[in-house]
């Protein structure tokens, strides 16, 4: 069962880094901010976050210092992630909405307060997972990670209504369908581990059956991340005769 968890795991820590750096190599092409921020969220969630954050635990038996470090800079990583996902989502779905403003920035100040807080509360060496300030950062990097989903997911039901009147890219829209779904599965971990770790204390990757759900959501999400940004040629060609079968459709009576 351990290694179903490494295969979960090592997948969205593959596609995670291979997209962060695609990503931030297009937005300095650019200048684009969209990219930049996503590249960034995916970088510091996945393999800086979650990442460094194992290898720190791997590592604590053989040196204290550099499992310290190591967790350091996995939580500013998760941090500075968070912090991109919600910029992201605001920017790009909400960016006139002041209601969207004011929940960043409250969201923002939480999060960098947080990191002092959780460090002092918990360290770097024998990380605890208790504590107001543990709770408050793991509660709005799922927070970040939903909304951007949920966002995601509303946006593409927009262009999907568009590209049946000619009016959207296809392919652009189902990448907003594929975000949706790879950071809703990586809302559905996050949730998980939290709900798991509320009610008995322990991470979900300790019971085997939570430990196979947590494989498989990073699956979904290495998968639709990959195709959102990264769609082979067969996949794209897919999306386009999908799209033209909808448009042959009659529309349904009002």
């Amino acid at each position: 069962m351990e290694q179903l968890r490494w295969i979960g795991f090592g997948a969205f820590f593959v596609s995670s880094f291979v997209i962060g750096v695609r990503l931030l190599l297009l937005a300095r092409l650019t200048g684009k901010l969209p990219e930049f921020l996503i590249g960034i969220g995916v970088l510091g969630i996945g393999p800086f976050g979650y990442g460094l954050s194992m290898l720190a635990f791997v590592l604590a038996s053989h040196s204290l210092a550099l499992s310290a470090t190591l967790m350091g800079s996995a939580l500013l990583g998760a941090t500075i992630g968070a912090i991109s996902q919600y910029l992201f989502a605001w920017t790009v779905f909400r960016r006139d909405a002041s209601w969207a403003r004011a929940v960043v920035w409250i969201a923002i100040s939480l999060l960098l307060a947080d990191y002092v807080g959780d460090l002092v509360e918990n360290g770097l060496v024998n990380r605890r997972s208790v504590g107001a300030w543990f709770w408050l950062g793991a509660g709005l990097r799922t927070a970040g990670l939903g909304w951007s989903a949920l966002e995601s997911l509303r946006y593409h039901r927009i262009m999907r209504l568009r590209t049946r009147l000619g009016l959207a890219d296809p392919v652009v829209a189902e990448s907003f369908r594929l975000w949706g779904l790879g950071a809703g599965a990586a809302f559905a971990g996050s949730l998980l581990g939290i709900m798991t770790r509320a009610l008995s204390g322990h991470g979900a990757a300790e019971f085997a059956v939570l430990n196979l759900a947590l494989s498989l959501l990073g699956l979904i999400a290495a998968i639709a991340m990959w195709l959102a940004f990264l769609p082979p040629a067969a996949y794209l060609r897919l999306v386009e005769a999908r799209n033209r079968r909808a448009a042959a459709l009659p529309s349904a009576p009002a």
